[in-house]
C-alpha cells in the first residue's frame, strides 16, 4: 500500500528525522511512503506537479493537520491536498496530536473569544461545534489519529474495510461521493461534541 504524507513539516529543521521515522514505521508493516521531499525539485510548478502526482499515484493520504505558524490553523497546502485526495476517492488520515476544541486552541491567544462570545476579537465568529478543526477537512477524513505511528496503523486498517457497496476487496482508494467517516475509525477525536453552529458555548 502506497501512502503519500502529507503536512508542513517539510518547512521544519528536522524533516530529515521525520522522513526516517516515516520510512522506518512504513517498512515494519510492509507500506510504501511516498513524501514530497523525495525528488528535491526546487522550482515552484514542479513541486506541485510532483505532490499531484504522488497523490494521485497513493492509496491512502495522512495530512498533518496541526497548528502552523498560528494558534489553531493548519497548513493551506495541506487542507488542499486533503481536499484533492478527497476529490480522488483517496482514503484520508488526518494527523492531530491536540485533539481540544478550536475554541479552546484559540484560549489564551490575541484571537480568543470574550468569556460567553463566539466572536473572536478579529470580529469574525469561531465554529461552536466543539470540533478541533474547521468543519469542511475535518469531515473528509476517514479516520484521525493522534500520532504518526497510529496514523499508519490507522490507514492499513482503512485498507482492509471496503467502503459500502464496494467489492470488499482490501482497498484505500474510497468511492468518490462518500462523505464523512468510515464508522468506527475516526480514532481519539469526537465527531461531534458541544453545542452547534455559533451558539455560546
Amino acid at each position: 500500500m502506497r501512502i503519500y504524507f502529507a503536512g508542513p513539516d517539510v518547512f521544519r529543521l528536522n524533516y530529515g528525522d521525520l522522513v526516517a521515522e516515516i520510512r522506518r514505521l512504513c517498512a515494519e508493516r510492509g507500506a510504501t511512503p511516498l513524501v514530497p521531499a523525495d525528488e528535491g525539485q526546487k522550482d515552484p510548478q514542479a513541486i506541485y506537479d510532483k505532490n499531484i502526482r504522488l497523490i494521485r499515484e497513493a492509496d491512502c493520504v495522512i495530512a498533518n493537520l496541526d497548528p502552523f505558524r498560528g494558534p489553531a490553523e493548519p497548513d493551506s497546502g495541506t487542507v488542499f491536498e486533503v481536499g484533492f485526495a478527497k476529490a480522488l476517492g483517496k482514503r484520508v488520515v488526518i494527523r492531530l496530536s491536540d485533539g481540544r476544541s478550536y475554541r479552546e486552541k484559540l484560549a489564551g491567544t490575541p484571537f480568543a473569544p470574550a468569556t460567553g462570545s463566539m466572536l473572536a476579537a478579529d470580529g469574525t465568529f469561531v465554529e461552536g461545534f466543539g470540533l478541533p478543526l474547521n468543519i469542511m477537512p475535518f469531515f473528509a477524513a476517514d479516520a484521525t489519529a493522534g500520532s504518526l505511528a497510529e496514523a499508519v496503523d490507522r490507514a492499513l486498517e482503512l485498507a482492509a474495510v471496503a467502503r459500502p457497496g464496494g467489492t470488499g476487496e482490501p482497498s484505500c482508494g474510497g468511492a468518490p461521493g462518500q462523505d464523512g467517516p468510515a464508522p468506527g475509525t475516526r480514532g481519539r477525536i469526537p465527531a461531534a461534541a458541544g453545542p452547534a453552529g455559533f451558539l455560546e458555548p
